[in-house]
């Protein structure tokens, strides 16, 4: 397996895209890594997880890590003024077309974990894509559930912490809390503030562009929501549903990762990607879904 770090200079910095293959002329994918945390969701130093899984299978894998976020250039700071926003306007479509440079004009397959999701489909409703088909990893827009979980993780760690601080630090420290594997930029904090609440509006934060207006209407490639069973905040199966009602012009697969619907496992919201069994438990079953559903 051959792995390589592609650096994509934008103004103020560079993007990392890692490359992870074993036949370079394979189908390309592209993942998106969600909040607090970066493009390693998907990979382990021992290339383990889902991005490997795919290489073996003959894709040809590229992993963004986003402004500030894993081996993108610079480090986040007290400086940092990015946000969800550029994302949205630059992490993805820079990253789309360094893969459109290596690979040619050709369909990219697509997938995304936690809050990626979000921005992935926000960007889908804003600009044309290239995408063959989705899988969504613990996706949701809002958070509805009300349990231990929200109190402790939510309502203390996420908006009490992060009150206190964020002006201290510039960001949200989630790597000093021990609650994520990346720190998180203070506008995109601020900005997913605005769009987790139940029933606020999915608008983007600078320019109003209605997001959710568009999802009602544009036709989208087959979409994949993977839910676990364990997952009982971040990628809640109710909510992920919610989130599959504002998405109206797709065909959409839902998949429930519990020993009740035949798999191994009941899964969380990460080791539905990093377990040691998902490579013989739901991936292979992702991958031919993938190949199905064009």
């Amino acid at each position: 397996m051959q792995l390589a770090s592609l650096y994509i200079p934008f103004e103020g910095g560079a993007l990392h895209l890692k490359r992870i293959f074993e036949n370079p002329d394979g189908p390309p994918v592209f993942l998106l890594h969600g909040s607090m945390e970066n493009g390693k969701i998907f990979y382990s130093k021992n290339l383990k997880g889902y991005a490997p899984f795919l290489a073996k299978q003959g894709y040809d894998v590229f992993v963004l890590d986003m402004q500030g976020r894993g081996e993108s250039i610079p480090k986040m700071s007290k400086r940092s003024l990015y946000g969800q926003v550029d994302v949205i306007k630059t992490d993805i479509p820079l990253s789309l077309l360094k893969i459109k440079e290596i690979k040619g004009d050709v369909p990219v397959y697509a997938a995304a974990h936690s809050w990626g999701g979000v921005l992935l489909l926000a960007y889908m409703a804003r600009f044309d894509h290239p995408f063959v088909n989705t899988v969504f990893f613990g996706v949701k827009r809002w958070i509805s559930v009300r349990n231990w979980d929200y109190f402790r993780k939510l309502r203390l760690g996420w908006y009490f912490l992060g009150k206190i601080l964020n002006p201290i630090f510039g960001y949200f420290p989630a790597t000093k809390l021990g609650i994520g594997s990346d720190e998180e930029p203070i506008n995109h904090y601020k900005q997913i503030n605005k769009w987790i609440k139940v029933g606020s509006a999915w608008k983007d934060n600078k320019d109003g562009f209605d997001y959710g207006k568009v999802l009602e209407t544009k036709a989208l490639p087959p979409l994949l929501f993977v839910a676990g069973k364990n997952d009982t905040l971040l990628g809640h199966p109710k909510d992920i549903k919610c989130l599959m009602n504002e998405v109206k012009n797709a065909k959409k697969d839902y998949w429930y990762l519990a020993k009740e619907s035949g798999f191994l496992n009941d899964y969380g919201h990460i080791d539905m990607l990093s377990h040691k069994d998902a490579p013989r438990d739901h991936f292979p079953a992702i991958v031919r879904w993938m190949k199905e559903n064009k």
